[in-house]
């Protein structure tokens, strides 16, 4: 292979690779996977672009600088085509993984950037006879190598893991990708293994995988309308205006298995879709909640578009207090009265405790709120670890908490009495005085009601509560009665 061929192999590859970013761009659809795929191929030309004019420019300075101008885009082509891949297979990926991804690039980059003043990627850089530059490894060179190698095998893996469920063209587009990964692979080997007799072949490596990936998407539809639909996260049920089904994708069909059902569905009506029954769907876990938006198209047709969009995290968040982590108010009636029915029904039998702290306007007031927002986290941890296990703990509202238990009154006050023994021995920085908190509980007795079974709970802490402060101001009159004597 000589300098000439090699250059025009690497121009028409970048022609190839530009024209085909340009026809991306253009593409109409939208499509969250486009800016990996224009990323990639253009890390693709730029590695392409430095690999020819480091062949075809004179001096050594100007081709170590071709050499770093291109690890610009070759450090960052495999992460680039790793995200492709997950975000087509529509696979989540933590958010520290994918800063982990680009550490090492970062690394590799600034060490190339620096190779005359460290051996760590480049132990020696010499031009040869035929005014190629040769490269003799550093012990960071082979990190990177290593790297490179791990993120191929998970690129497979993601691929080949799928596989098993892929059909037709989405089995052909697999294949094409996994090739497109492993030509870069390759012609790396081929380079390492000295093969290629000095030409260092991974830019052309690169340059057809590019265009593997570039087949892939005009060809097997990366950007295919159906293709995108199908890949969305969000269920997608089209109805037209008589309620027949016109399409559903892969995530519909999962959540409503009947859609999936090609002999019968298309002549069905599914206006009971729409109707409340299927306002949120429960699935394996998650929570999915429907969104009914009118369609039409130029020619006349129109219908009604279903999305089903997973609200899980959403709606943990909105029944969760935002200071004490725990259940809040708008999810204990609900979970009280589902917890009533199985009693009602004899699964289990069942108490309510409510806990309020003693004297917390007091502690606002004296220490602050900050300190009192402290007391309040406090016990929220400890009736959380000591009810938890036998009940759902809940932040009714102020300094009240509530405590659904799945077992006898006197259980339940044993608890709560365990729970006031650990908050009480407490010791908060900011007083020396212990505080304290009543409970009352009340067992279901399959007759009254969530609100008459909380009422009675709270008359029960409430009672206990004005004895201590009856208690605390007898305590308090004696203690000014000897003051007084004293004096």
């Amino acid at each position: 292979m000589t300098i000439a061929l090699m250059s025009y192999i690497l121009l028409a590859g970048m022609f190839l690779t530009g024209s085909i970013i340009i026809f991306i761009l253009l593409d109409q659809h939208d499509n969250s996977m486009r800016e990996f795929a224009v990323l990639g191929l253009f890390c693709s030309i730029l590695t392409m672009l430095s690999y020819f004019v480091e062949l075809n420019t004179p001096g050594m300075a100007a081709k170590v600088d071709a050499v770093k101008f291109g690890y610009i885009g070759k450090v960052f082509v495999t992460p680039m085509l790793l995200m492709l891949v997950v975000r087509y297979y529509n696979v989540k990926v933590g958010r520290l993984w994918q800063v982990l991804q680009y550490a090492i690039p970062i690394i590799t980059l600034w060490l190339v950037f620096n190779c005359e003043d460290n051996k760590l990627y480049y132990a020696d850089i010499r031009m040869t006879s035929e005014n190629i530059v040769r490269v003799e490894p550093g012990p960071f060179y082979y990190l990177y190598m290593g790297y490179n190698v791990l993120l191929t095998m998970v690129y497979l893996g993601f691929c080949l893991y799928h596989r098993a469920g892929l059909r037709g063209r989405e089995k052909t587009n697999n294949t094409l990708l996994i090739c497109a990964c492993l030509m870069p692979f390759a012609a790396l080997l081929a380079y390492l293994s000295g093969w290629t007799k000095g030409f260092d072949t991974s830019p052309v490596g690169v340059m057809g995988g590019a265009l593997i990936i570039a087949f892939s998407i005009f060809r097997y539809g990366l950007l295919n309308k159906d293709e995108m639909l199908q890949s969305m996260a969000t269920g997608l049920v089209f109805l037209d205006d008589e309620s027949r089904l016109i399409f559903a994708n892969r995530a519909a069909t999962r959540l409503i298995p009947v859609l999936g059902n090609s002999r019968l569905i298309h002549v069905q009506d599914l206006s009971p879709l729409c109707s409340a029954e299927f306002a949120t769907i429960q699935f394996e876990g998650a929570t999915y909640q429907r969104k009914i938006t009118e369609w039409s198209s130029g020619d006349g047709h129109h219908g009604k578009l279903l999305t089903y969009d997973d609200i899980t995290e959403i709606r943990a968040r909105l029944n969760r207090d935002g200071m004490t982590g725990l259940l809040n108010h708008a999810t204990f009636y609900p979970m009280l009265e589902d917890a009533m029915a199985e009693a009602g029904r004899g699964t289990y039998r069942l108490s309510v405790s409510i806990a309020d702290i003693d004297s917390f306007k007091k502690i606002n007031d004296s220490f602050g709120h900050a300190n009192g927002d402290i007391v309040l986290i406090a016990l929220a941890k400890i009736l959380q670890e000591i009810c938890g296990e036998n009940g759902a703990v809940f932040r009714y509202g102020g300094e009240e908490f509530a405590v659904i238990f799945r077992c006898d009154a006197k259980t339940a006050e044993r608890t709560m009495k365990t729970a006031l023994e650990r908050f009480t021995g407490v010791e908060f920085d900011f007083t020396k005085q212990k505080i304290t908190f009543s409970y009352g509980t009340a067992e279901y007795n399959c007759m009254e009601s969530s609100v008459e079974l909380f009422d009675r709970a709270d008359r029960i802490m409430y009672e206990r509560k004005r004895k201590l402060h009856r208690k605390e101001r007898t305590a308090e009159s004696e203690q000014s009665v000897r003051k007084e004597f004293s004096a």
